[in-house]
């Protein structure tokens, strides 16, 4: 059953991490990414590289000489400043600054108790940057030298998901179920609550509701003020990556391939769900007014408003890195494909890939 194949591939992303503290560079993941105006960055076990968008060519990688201490899974976040900056998974637990156009490392942190799986949020100059550990570390870039952690706070569970926030609480999923608000002023818990399974995927907050996906088979609306659920949809199986929040129609997915669109407000349906072709992990992307999902059969699909889907292009390997938008372009990444990147353009044909095809 595909379930049982996804509840592997979570297995062994778990055993992956695990093993990386122990001494073994993780073995199972998939690629990060993220996307400028000019470049792509993709984080890809020892190595971050920089990636050109108009042909595809290799700019950077980052570290210059790749290390087993060191692996790269998440998303790249950029600063206010246009810097990047990822987590390790790998035996060393560093968060890096790197320079955007030259690859080389502006500042570094290392005492986090565990690795990094989720991606910081940037707000301004500061840095939320949740670890395995079960910490929030809060770090302002601001301040000159190598010491710009400002404070922190144990929340507990292993924290896999970025946060989001509304200017006055730091929202953060973690693996034991919970979802915690932590107030920016007071640096203290505003609230916790459990839902009925793990949370992968990073949360989306509006209009004082936070939403958020588990592998409760839930998807569900909290009270931004005090965590209550508001409303609730009962989804096939598990939620792995994050909502898409467009005006007030809301996009998300499960692992068995269902793909939802509801009404922000309170979770009724727009158009019926669909199924595709496979299991969706990876988050909605809205591109040229229409959203771009990927499933796990390597294929990428576009929905318009009234859910009729247009396969775009299939390739090899399984895709479950959320796409990237970046101009008038669609980037995906592979896991265990012929090749670690590829470009579409507005019609789903193929730009470029990379690494480029030698003849």
């Amino acid at each position: 059953m595909k379930l049982n194949r996804l509840a592997i591939i979570f297995s062994l992303t778990v055993l992956a991490l695990a093993l990386s503290a122990c001494g073994t560079p993780p073995a199972t993941s998939w690629p990060g990414l993220a996307a400028d105006s000019e470049t792509a960055y993709l984080a890809n076990g020892s190595v971050m590289v920089a990636v050109r968008l108009k042909d595809g060519e290799e700019l950077w990688s980052f570290p210059e000489k790749p290390s087993a201490k060191w692996s790269f899974y998440a998303n790249p976040v950029f600063t206010s400043d246009g810097q990047i900056l990822i987590g390790s998974s790998g035996t060393e637990h560093r968060l890096f600054l790197v320079d955007a156009q030259t690859g080389k490392e502006s500042w570094s942190f290392s005492d986090a108790g565990d690795h990094w799986a989720a991606s910081p949020l940037v707000v301004g100059d500061m840095v939320y940057a949740p670890n395995s550990d079960g910490t929030l570390y809060v770090f302002d870039l601001s301040i000159s030298g190598d010491d710009k952690l400002v404070w922190q706070i144990d929340l507990g569970g292993k924290l896999w998901s970025q946060p989001v926030s509304d200017g006055e609480r730091v929202y953060v999923a973690a693996l034991d179920h919970h979802v915690h608000a932590v107030d920016i002023a007071t640096h203290k818990l505003a609230w916790v609550v459990e839902l009925d399974g793990a949370n992968i995927g990073a949360p989306v907050v509006s209009n004082g509701l936070l939403y958020v996906g588990s592998f409760g088979a839930n998807f569900e609306a909290l009270n931004t003020a005090n965590g209550n659920v508001v409303w609730t949809v009962p989804t096939e199986k598990w939620i792995w990556g994050s909502p898409t929040l467009n005006g007030e129609t809301l996009y998300f997915a499960d692992t068995i391939g269902n793909f939802y669109t509801v009404h922000a407000a309170d979770g009724t349906a727009i158009t019926a769900s669909i199924k595709p072709d496979g299991p969706i992990l990876a988050s909605v992307v809205l591109f040229n007014g229409k959203v771009i999902l990927v499933t796990e059969s390597g294929t990428v699909i576009s929905v318009d408003a009234s859910g009729k889907t247009e396969i775009l292009e299939t390739v090899k390997g399984k895709l479950y890195s959320t796409p990237v938008v970046a101009g008038d372009l669609i980037l995906v990444a592979p896991f265990q494909g012929d090749f670690l990147l590829m470009a579409l353009d507005v019609d789903g044909k193929q730009v470029w890939q990379y690494p480029a095809v030698t003849k």
